[in-house]
């Protein structure tokens, strides 16, 4: 049994709201992989953009790109580094878009800063009622790791939280590594197109394994 409850939305907010300015996040986009499967001048939107890293980058490839966020602190350091994109604050279950607004949907490390499965999944459908059909979506996120740190860390947040994988970082913040299995029935609704695993640094300096999917809708 969970010894606590499960943080709610407020709680892991702020915990974002505060990491706005101390973080920095790394997971790339490899420019093969824009070439290959982002249509030139498409419309894109960032789903957990964060501070904008990645709407900019894209942004300098010529693509229209949208920016989603729950944490407003996070959107200003966006809207400062990237004036030219459009930024909206509201839940990514929640996206405040029309239906096939969009070619390319983008969520890096998106999951892992929700830690639960109903969210996670309401995520899903939100991407693919946004998407245009055909259109693709770009996912990098965290699978199970294997170093003795993250099974321990595991073992006490399956204790807290009920749930493998979920587990309190030392600063305050509640994440989620994935089994693969689930992940992959996460991405159900979409035609794979790629798939790998790659080595990333985390937002805490840390070396770990990430898994990069792209699916078509």
């Amino acid at each position: 049994m969970a010894e606590t409850s499960i943080p709610n939305s407020s709680q892991l907010i702020k915990y974002w709201d505060a990491s706005a300015t101390s973080k920095e996040f790394r997971h790339p986009i490899p420019e093969t992989l824009v070439e290959k499967y982002f249509p030139q001048g498409a419309s894109v939107i960032d789903i957990g953009c964060g501070q904008g890293r990645l709407a900019s980058y894209l942004s300098n490839m010529g693509f229209s790109v949208s920016g989603t966020d729950t944490s407003t602190a996070m959107l200003e350091q966006a809207r400062k580094n990237v004036p030219d994109c459009e930024f909206r604050e509201c839940r990514s279950s929640q996206l405040t878009y029309d239906d096939n607004s969009f070619d390319v949907a983008i969520a890096v490390t998106l999951l892992t800063s929700i830690p639960f499965d109903l969210e996670q999944r309401q995520i899903m459908a939100e991407i693919k009622r946004v998407l245009k059909p055909g259109g693709t979506l770009f996912v990098s996120d965290l699978p199970l790791q294997w170093s003795t740190n993250y099974l321990e860390r595991y073992q006490k947040g399956l204790r807290r939280y009920g749930q493998y994988g979920v587990f309190d970082i030392t600063d305050g913040g509640v994440v989620r590594h994935h089994e693969l299995g689930y992940f992959m029935q996460l991405m159900s609704g979409f035609t794979p197109l790629e798939m790998e695993t790659h080595e990333v640094i985390t937002m805490n300096g840390n070396t770990a394994q990430a898994v990069r999917f792209v699916g078509q809708c």
